[in-house]
């Protein structure tokens, strides 16, 4: 059964900086510089998608990104984040249900793993 993360969704964010203080949050983006344009990308447990408007500031377009968010509210507030000119497939499931068929340049697991 996978976790369901709709109840945390509107402070998931701030617990995160309150217990890992802005530690996680400079390692991901930190790593961000690394994704070469044109990629394709996919997001497994992205949560509220802040990590989409950092990506964006790096790659404003040109980007491919599957986004992989079990929590139906996380996935809403991940809709709302700046993507920029890049295609971004929002798909609410359990990673372990999601056919993929695409080959990924680069996979991102924020909390996944």
């Amino acid at each position: 059964m996978a976790a369901n993360y709709n109840n945390s969704a509107w402070f998931y964010d701030r617990l995160s900086h309150l217990v890992y203080g802005r530690a996680l949050v400079e390692a991901q983006v930190y790593l961000l510089q690394f994704i070469p344009p044109n990629s394709n990308l996919l997001i497994v447990g992205g949560g509220t998608g802040w990590i989409l408007d950092e990506i964006t500031r790096i790659h404003p377009s040109g980007l491919q990104v599957t986004y992989v968010e079990v929590a139906p509210k996380m996935i809403a507030i991940s809709k709302t984040r700046d993507t920029g000119g890049n295609k971004v497939i929002f798909i609410n499931d359990a990673m372990e249900n999601v056919p993929l068929i695409d080959d990924f340049d680069i996979v991102v697991t924020p909390f996944f793993v």
